[in-house]
């Protein structure tokens, strides 16, 4: 496949080459480079077949401007935001003004309210690996937490994609990081943090996770 290809795929997607790297994990750069044709990138095979995995699915889709109404309807089409959520500890420093839908995925059985987050960093490895995203469905009562499964949770001023588990505490909950084997002086570098549930702002079960194509 040449470049003048995989561009026309990705417009007739509708995704932008911004859109086309944040899905993939392929430089924006060497996106430019292999849809001008440059032989340096076009050979490199398996870059090429990341870039196909995403514009031949039928998972991924953009938002073309004239259809943002028809893709708004259809319940099994979810916005993809375009901030990262850690998996492990961050501090909540975007801008609100700043968070955009950067393209949609068609999962069928979602419900209207899910929404996709990509995942940044380890701690829950390897289970939730860096660049992979997540399709969350929002919880409006945390006591409907489902035990030992992964939340995307907002408390104070963080977020986090973490396993909850039952504390000895009622009103306490246990965010379990699923890579418990890197160490620091013996230690577990990601060690388990108990929250008080009246604190957890958001909670949003994952129920898919889309990985990122190796390359």
């Amino acid at each position: 496949m040449t470049g003048a290809e995989l561009k026309s795929l990705r417009i007739k997607k509708g995704l932008t080459q911004e859109m086309l790297a944040q899905l993939s994990g392929v430089p924006l750069g060497s996106i430019g480079r292999i849809e001008a044709a440059k032989n340096d990138d076009i050979k490199k095979e398996k870059v090429v077949s990341a870039l196909k995995s995403v514009l031949m699915s039928e998972t991924y889709a953009g938002r073309p401007q004239n259809a943002s109404k028809e893709i708004e309807s259809n319940q099994t089409s979810i916005p993809m935001y375009n901030f990262p959520t850690a998996a492990s500890a961050i501090e909540i420093y975007n801008d609100p003004n700043d968070v955009k839908v950067i393209g949609h995925l068609n999962i069928p059985g979602s419900t209207r309210d899910s929404f996709a987050l990509p995942v940044y960093g380890h701690s829950m490895y390897p289970t939730l690996e860096n660049g992979s995203w997540c399709v969350l469905r929002p919880i409006n009562d945390v006591q409907d937490i489902l035990w030992g499964e992964i939340y995307y949770v907002e408390w104070g001023d963080y977020r986090m994609f973490k396993r909850i588990l039952v504390s000895e505490k009622e009103d306490e909950v246990i965010l379990w990081s699923d890579n418990q084997l890197e160490k620091i002086r013996d230690k577990p570098k990601y060690a388990p943090v108990n929250v008080k549930k009246e604190r957890i702002r958001r909670l949003c079960l994952l129920t898919d996770i889309l990985k990122k194509p190796n390359y």
